[in-house]
């Protein structure tokens, strides 16, 4: 994992020298973002959990034949437990002293992803279900409003750093 990491650090950097040689200012911020390694983390979390997400609703909805909105709470929970370990794992680094606390924590994590399913529940049902726009890319449109969302409630209640 460290040297797949290197080899995209490298890439990045290398990317982002070229950017700055053309726009200084934005390669200057682009640097800033990419040395934020926790949001850069989340970041590749997100996106990986918005595939498990989609392809899961996709299997859901287009394999199995289950509707829209049985196919998002499908694809929710299944994304939702993905996304729990690899934020624990890869990107807030958290360690619970006991069972008490990693049930207090994943607790707080899937009850604050509630809040974004009750989210995205509303909003697929008013961009497929009553608009009719095109259920796929409604789903991947949403995610990333709730990939945003989630990142705060994850940073600020959820792994939390622990006073020592």
């Amino acid at each position: 994992m460290k040297t797949l990491w290197k080899w995209i650090d490298a890439l990045a950097r290398a990317v982002i020298r070229l950017i700055g040689r053309i726009f200084p200012r934005l390669g200057a911020l682009c640097e800033k973002l990419w040395d934020n390694t926790e949001l850069v983390s989340y970041l590749f979390v997100g996106v990986a959990t918005t595939v498990v997400n989609y392809v899961v609703y996709y299997l859901a909805t287009r394999v199995a034949g289950l509707a829209v909105m049985p196919g998002t709470w499908t694809a929710w929970a299944v994304a939702v437990a993905f996304g729990y370990g690899a934020n624990k794992a890869f990107v807030f680094h958290t360690h619970c002293a006991g069972l008490a606390a990693l049930l207090r924590e994943a607790g707080s994590f899937f009850a604050m992803r509630l809040v974004s399913l009750g989210m995205e529940t509303v909003l697929m049902y008013g961009l497929v279900e009553v608009l009719h726009l095109n259920d796929l890319a409604m789903k991947l449109l949403v995610n990333i409003v709730v990939i945003l969302l989630n990142y705060v409630f994850s940073k600020l209640v959820i792994f939390k750093k622990q006073e020592k």
